[in-house]
C-alpha cells in the first residue's frame, strides 16, 4: 500500500512539474513575441522620426552603437567619433562635405516596408522600389533594400544594410 501511495505521489509531482514547465514555456514565448513586436515598432518609429539628428540618436541608439554601413565608417575616419556619436558625426561630416550620400539605394525609399520581421534581438525591414531598367529605357524593375538592427534595452546597438562603396561615391556633383 505504501508503494502504491508513493507511486501516486510521484506521478502527481511529475504531472505538476510538467504543467509548470508548460506554463513557463508559454509565458516565455509570449514575452519573446511581445519583445519582438516592440522591436518591430522601434524600427518603424526610427524611420518615421522627424526630429533632429541628435534627438533621433539619443532616443534610438545605445551609446555603444556599432555601424556596419561602409559609407558611415568612411566618415568616421574624418570625425574620429565612436558609438552613437559616430552615426551623428558622420551625417554632419557628409553634409559639410557637400552632401555626400551615406545611404544610396538607387531610389528605394526607406518608408512603408513590405516586410518587418524580428527574431531574438534582431529586427529587419525590407523595402521595395521600382527602379529604371538601364537596359530598357522607359521600363522599370523591382528592387529591394533592407535595414537590420540589433536591439538591447529598447535601443539599437548594431546596424547592417546593403550599402556599398562605388567609385567616386564621395564626389558630390
Amino acid at each position: 500500500m505504501k508503494k502504491l501511495a508513493l507511486r501516486i505521489n510521484n506521478i502527481a509531482v511529475t504531472c505538476l512539474l510538467a504543467l509548470i514547465l508548460i506554463f513557463a514555456y508559454q509565458n516565455l514565448s509570449a514575452q519573446n513575441q511581445s519583445e519582438q513586436d516592440i522591436n518591430k515598432q522601434l524600427l518603424l518609429d526610427f524611420f518615421a522620426f522627424e526630429g533632429s539628428g541628435i534627438d533621433r540618436m539619443e532616443q534610438y541608439m545605445a551609446e555603444d552603437y556599432v555601424q556596419h554601413n561602409p559609407r558611415f565608417l568612411a566618415m568616421d575616419k574624418f570625425t574620429g567619433a565612436t558609438g552613437n556619436r559616430a552615426w551623428l558625426e558622420a551625417r554632419i561630416e557628409a553634409q559639410e562635405r557637400g552632401g555626400i550620400p551615406l545611404v544610396d539605394l538607387g531610389g528605394i525609399r526607406l518608408s512603408n516596408p513590405i516586410i518587418v520581421m524580428a527574431e531574438d534581438d534582431l529586427v529587419t525591414a525590407i523595402y521595395k522600389g521600382d527602379l529604371a531598367d538601364p537596359d530598357n529605357p522607359g521600363e522599370t524593375y523591382e528592387a529591394f533594400a533592407f535595414e537590420t538592427f540589433r536591439v538591447r534595452d529598447g535601443k539599437f546597438t548594431e546596424h547592417w544594410d546593403q550599402v556599398t562603396l562605388k567609385e567616386g561615391w564621395m564626389n558630390v556633383e
